[in-house]
């Protein structure tokens, strides 16, 4: 009877990742996006210079862009094409537990380390964004699992896969760079002050990722600078100060059992709260440059966290706790179909279909541009204002908002759209009358289609 227990609960991991990564599948088939996603898909439209040459005038580095053009070369273009390829990413997050970290820390830890991935408030949501969270996630987790191997157990195969994940995280998002850079600094201190041996193997690591993220370092420097003008936040928002205490919170729980207090947790909560704090700080200090979803680089790690601060505990708190996730994973199932196939955006088409049509032209004050002008691409798309990087939207131009009277054809039916929180602006208001049309909700986003006459 034991052994049956023992053999069901060994199947435990399996069906976890069985249930998710179906799940994640069945959420591709929904057609909505928003404007960062519309953003990459217009991206990858672009050769591989190309897109290399834009990025630079933006915030990202290249490595999630170029592997989903790759992706899309093989299989296609289209939005559950490219969903599927962050579906992977999520996939590969998941399966972590079932490899690497099952064979060394158990399957516990593995089984707890899936269920909280899968608890997370948003995991399924950024499991299908075409965007370069999930990757991020799947590179950041195993950077910090080899690292942690290889202060343990001094292995060269740990180090070498730790600095090859090191820079493709670093290639990825720029706060995957940021978590990388905390998991050197803290391998660093660890070696100098607790653990000798590791000292020239930790050297060489630290010179082989700086050799390999040099190409990188200039294009960044000038990011940074651009993004220091011009980035769009303005101020601190409440959701990522909620997360930060939300973290020191359980960190705090965690550490409150003295058998917690060794390398394992220390590590991860020094990367999990690290690269918030550091977000926060400079948000607030500096520059407005930090929001929530940006710490989703590092909740592989936070899952990991929960997973070996559960080691020491009860088994019948460690079963309540499991019960906890589960019913946290449901819950996150039920929420994100619901949310994935909101069909708002589909009602409005149908809608808006038998009202407009190809000559028709398309006036935004805001990003909502990116949107349409893909669903819409043979149109005539106009906005008033304009970064470089807007380069990636082939179809849509920009104009000087002094210059737009004299810029749009009244021949043809002429729609302005705007996010309901955008102000319209005293230019629009001032040349135009405006007649609201009818709205559609976007991902978080609720946006306001007006037809405008002279």
């Amino acid at each position: 009877m034991t052994e049956r227990i023992k053999n069901q609960r060994g199947k435990l991991p399996y069906i976890i990742l069985a249930i998710l990564s179906l799940f994640s599948i069945s959420l591709i088939f929904n057609d909505n996006l928003w404007f960062d996603e519309a953003y990459t898909l217009s991206l990858i439209q672009h050769s591989f210079s190309e897109i290399i040459k834009i990025l630079k005038t933006d915030m990202h580095p290249p490595f999630y862009f170029i592997s989903l053009k790759v992706f899309c070369e093989i299989f296609g273009y289209s939005i559950p094409i490219t969903k599927a390829f962050s579906v992977l990413g999520y996939i590969a997050t998941l399966s972590l537990g079932l490899t690497v970290i099952k064979k060394h820390f158990g399957r516990k830890i593995s089984t707890v380390y899936m269920l909280t991935v899968g608890a997370i408030p948003m995991s399924l949501y950024f499991s299908v964004q075409q965007r370069s969270y999930q990757w991020s996630i799947f590179f950041v987790t195993l950077c910090f699992t080899e690292a942690l191997l290889f202060l343990e157990n001094h292995g060269t195969r740990h180090c070498v896969i730790f600095v090859i994940t090191a820079l493709f995280a670093a290639y990825n998002h720029i706060y995957a760079l940021l978590a990388v850079g905390v998991i050197f600094i803290f391998v660093n201190i660890y070696a100098f002050v607790k653990d000798g041996k590791l000292i020239k193997a930790i050297i060489i690591s630290d010179i082989a990722m700086t050799v390999g993220y040099s190409p990188w370092i200039i294009p960044l420097l000038y990011q940074t600078e651009a993004a220091a003008d011009s980035f769009w936040l303005k101020g601190v928002e409440p959701l990522p100060v909620v997360v930060f205490a939300s973290g020191i919170v359980i960190s705090t729980l965690i550490l409150a059992k003295k058998e917690n207090r060794r390398l394992s947790v220390i590590f991860a909560i020094t990367c999990v709260l690290s690269v918030q704090a550091i977000g926060l700080l400079v948000t607030i200090f500096i520059r407005p440059f930090y929001i929530a979803r940006y710490s989703v680089v590092i909740s592989g790690i936070f899952a990991l966290l929960v997973a070996f601060g559960t080691q020491h505990i009860k088994e019948k708190v460690k079963n309540i706790i499991c019960v906890l996730l589960c019913t946290l994973n449901v819950a996150c199932l039920i929420g994100t179909g619901i949310f994935e196939y909101n069909p708002s955006m589909n009602n409005f088409f149908n809608r808006f279909d038998e009202i407009a049509s190809s000559t028709d032209t398309f006036l935004y004050c805001d990003s909502s541009f990116g949107i349409l002008s893909y669903y819409y691409p043979e149109n005539t798309h106009i906005c008033t204002y304009y970064e470089p990087w807007f380069s990636a939207f082939d179809n849509v131009d920009c104009v000087n908002k002094k210059d737009i009277v004299n810029d749009i054809d009244f021949d043809n039916t002429v729609w302005f759209v705007k996010n309901e929180l955008t102000k319209t602006p005293d230019y629009i208001k001032d040349n135009f009358i405006l007649e609201l049309t009818d709205t559609f909700k976007c991902d978080f986003n609720t946006f306001e289609v007006y037809s405008i006459r002279k």
